[in-house]
């Protein structure tokens, strides 16, 4: 299963096979200068956007994530960024992650 992730300022938007679904954290994940300021919030929001969608089961494998930071990526992203997306799917349950 391919997923696309869009990620929004405490909010992300999950794309697969024609389904959306947004999702928003309990506790922010975001801050004034990061789009993933604090990782465990955005990972726990991931999870439940993916457990949501339907990505997890019995006899299903595990996803591959396309991550696309949708705000706070003027100029392109650092590479900390990039391993921090990669890191967040990886985290979440995928199996591959594409960072874009």
């Amino acid at each position: 299963m391919h997923i696309e992730v869009n990620i929004y300022r405490d909010r992300m938007e999950l794309i697969s096979e024609g389904e959306n679904m947004t999702v928003r954290p309990a506790t922010p994940y975001s801050t004034k200068r990061l789009l993933v300021g604090t990782f465990k919030p955005a990972e726990e929001c991931l999870k439940d956007g993916l457990e949501k969608i339907g990505a997890f089961g019995f006899l299903k494998r595990k996803p591959t994530l396309i991550m696309i930071p949708c705000e706070l990526n003027d100029g392109g992203m650092s590479e900390v960024e990039q391993r921090c997306l990669t890191e967040l799917g990886l985290g979440a349950g995928a199996i591959k992650v594409e960072v874009l």
